[in-house]
């Protein structure tokens, strides 16, 4: 009996935002606020990823992941990375600048800090990257799958034509919903979470974690541990002799999709689980789960040939 899974059976579910900026960089808000807001809604852990400066926070009530968005050069294109720092070594120090003005400094850059960093390509559509710009680039632990400030504000924020190209040419790259939060209305009504323009709480992961550390995190990320959503909960997914499982909370639609494309999808009403033949699919399958809203949960992909 073959099974594979997306998630451990054991450990906890947490939910963390990792990618925010505050008014050590380009956001409108001290970090301080920054934190205190996602703690009051019910955030696990976070990493405020302000760019190209290295920060090392403490917060009660938040598990922190020191960390930073890098301006980088992928096949030519201005872009973006974040790194996560693995454990307690750190290759800068608390409020360090980091920068790199080419796309041979970005490749040194990458070599030097994998060791010690996960690191994640953000919003490849906002910054009008093509996978010819990153096929070459193999440390990549994951992709930026949605981003809620720029699709929110911009519409270029939804990536998973770009996740499943990269799983298709053979990436292992896991897939993050973040928001990207610079909450840049501060001087309006409403301020500083409730305005219409907000850009915070639109986008997670739910790890599934060992226990509520840096550490147990760090190793769920890795290993794609998680699942990605703007809304819905998946609360199993798994394949069993060639037959996909989702369970999931309230859905409009769900969609299996593999190498071959989106094989199949069921769509209705109040839908909290789905099955369904691998059919041709023989190298990975993931699933979204999307509300009446329009809302998405991705999971991970499950790879089939390990």
């Amino acid at each position: 009996m073959d099974r594979y899974t997306f998630a451990p059976h054991n450990g906890i579910w947490l939910k963390g935002n990792l990618h925010a900026h505050s008014t050590v960089s380009d956001g409108d808000l001290a970090p301080e606020v920054v934190l205190r807001g996602y703690r009051e809604r019910g955030y696990d852990f976070f990493s405020l990823t302000d760019h190209n400066i290295y920060a090392r926070y403490s917060f009660d009530g938040l598990v922190m992941i020191p960390g930073f968005e890098l301006t980088c050069y992928l096949g030519g294109k201005r872009a973006h990375i974040n790194f996560y720092q693995k454990g307690e070594t750190a290759l800068f120090t608390h409020g360090q600048e980091v920068l790199v003005t080419d796309d041979e400094e970005t490749r040194r850059f990458i070599a030097a800090a994998k060791d010690h960093y996960l690191i994640m390509l953000n919003h490849p559509d906002w910054s009008r990257l093509e996978y010819r710009d990153v096929e070459g680039y193999d440390d990549f632990f994951a992709l930026e799958v949605f981003n809620y400030g720029t699709e929110y504000h911009d519409r270029v924020g939804e990536n998973a034509y770009f996740w499943d190209t990269g799983l298709r040419s053979g990436k292992r790259w896991w897939g993050l919903s973040t928001d990207d939060n610079h909450n840049g209305y501060t001087d309006s009504p409403g301020w500083p979470f409730e305005h219409l323009e907000c850009d915070s709480f639109g986008g997670w992961v739910m790890v599934k974690a060992a226990a509520r550390s840096q550490a147990a995190i760090i190793e769920a990320l890795e290993k794609g541990h998680f699942y990605a959503s703007s809304g819905p909960v998946i609360h199993d997914f798994f394949v069993e002799d060639g037959i996909a499982h989702v369970s999931c909370s309230e859905v409009s639609r769900i969609v299996f999709k593999g190498e071959e494309g989106n094989f199949v999808r069921r769509l209705g009403v109040g839908l909290t689980e789905f099955t369904a033949p691998l059919r041709r699919n023989k190298q990975y399958v993931r699933v979204e789960c999307i509300d009446e809203q329009g809302r998405v949960a991705y999971s991970n992909p499950i790879f089939l040939q390990e």
